[in-house]
């Protein structure tokens, strides 16, 4: 065999190694990514997790329409007034993400629902601790768009927390937007809170009548996301 083509078995190798250790259609259901927001990468080979090398400056970043949300009674309610959130590169782009809507107070739980505005790019997944937003494909990516809505009677502070995964290597935990106080409501002063690093910690749990099939989103009745898909295109 020439070393041409040893050199070309090898480079094959390599590429269908490094293409199974990550994620290409999203994080998975699972305490690691829904919980602590951390993408854990296992080796095929040694069967070992792959330790991720997380970046100091942060070159991503998420912006929102608005810094506050309108209080709601109803899912339709809720759905009039949705706010645009975007994550962004700042000179570099991006393969993956996760990003949820906590309270900067603290607790895992996830609030609210999340509707992809980019065709194919995202998709919302149930997590045990609430509506999720991932990626859908491990391609390069320099911005994610995606709106959001409130949940009925929610009255919370809250911000996005997001970690952007630059490579198979290179992730970035602990991505804020600004936070969203609720119209009318007293606030008091919150600090950011990193994600969960343990499977352990409190978690307030969604109400069941949210909950879906683990991996799945919870149905959503048509008339809803007709109402936001209508609102946004307006806004646009």
């Amino acid at each position: 065999m020439s070393r041409f083509c040893v050199y070309l078995v090898v480079f094959c190798a390599m590429c269908c190694r490094f293409s199974v250790l990550s994620y290409p259609q999203g994080a998975p259901v699972r305490t690691e990514s829904c919980v602590n927001l951390q993408p854990v990468h296992t080796d095929p080979l040694s069967n070992q997790p792959v330790q991720n090398q997380k970046g100091t400056t942060k070159p991503y970043r998420i912006l929102v329409s608005q810094q506050q949300y309108q209080t709601c009674t109803t899912t339709q309610q809720c759905g009039l007034q949705p706010l645009q959130v975007s994550i962004q590169g700042q000179g570099g782009l991006f393969r993956g993400f996760i990003v949820q809507a906590r309270t900067p107070s603290g607790g895992s739980r996830s609030w609210g629902q999340f509707f992809p505005l980019q065709t194919g790019d995202s998709k919302v997944i149930q997590c045990q601790n609430g509506l999720t937003l991932t990626h859908t494909a491990n391609n390069d990516k320099n911005i994610v768009r995606f709106a959001w809505i409130p949940e009925p009677g929610m009255r919370d502070q809250v911000q996005f927390v997001a970690t952007v995964v630059q490579n198979l290597r290179t992730i970035y935990p602990g991505v804020y937007s600004a936070q969203l106080r609720p119209v009318g409501v007293p606030t008091t002063t919150t600090t950011s809170v990193a994600p969960m690093t343990s499977a352990l910690a409190t978690t307030r749990m969604p109400p069941s009548t949210t909950a879906g099939l683990p991996g799945s989103a919870p149905l959503k009745t048509a008339g809803v996301i007709s109402l936001v898909t209508s609102v946004i295109a307006i806004l646009l």
